[in-house]
């Protein structure tokens, strides 16, 4: 059983969040949640106004509630969108496709 409170370290917290308005977050889902490792990046920066657009790769798993259980890692004011799962075999056309509809996707 994963333990939901273990926050992992990370070794760089020097991104220039406040440079974008929008950033893409990546991760491997295992049994339908992000790992917690995802959640101490969340909570390294100020994602203030930011939009957090999710995505990850599975062999089998989707995205479960990953948005929901990763909301509380961020402010109030940020915008964490409905993520995607996709194979490891995905296209780049598949890719390209699912950004070309993310204004259409909801939020939590």
């Amino acid at each position: 059983m994963k333990n939901k409170s273990s926050r992992p370290a990370i070794a760089d917290t020097d991104a220039n969040i406040a440079d974008y308005d929008t950033i893409f977050v990546s991760f491997p889902i295992r049994w339908y949640v992000a790992p917690t490792i995802i959640n101490t990046f969340l909570e390294a920066y100020d994602f203030s106004g930011k939009t957090i657009v999710l995505f990850a790769t599975s062999g089998g798993s989707g995205m479960g509630n990953s948005a929901k259980q990763l909301r509380p890692s961020v402010s109030d004011s940020a915008v964490i969108k409905d993520g995607k799962r996709f194979s490891a075999k995905a296209s780049v056309s598949e890719l390209k496709k699912w950004v070309g509809s993310l204004g259409q996707e909801r939020s939590v």
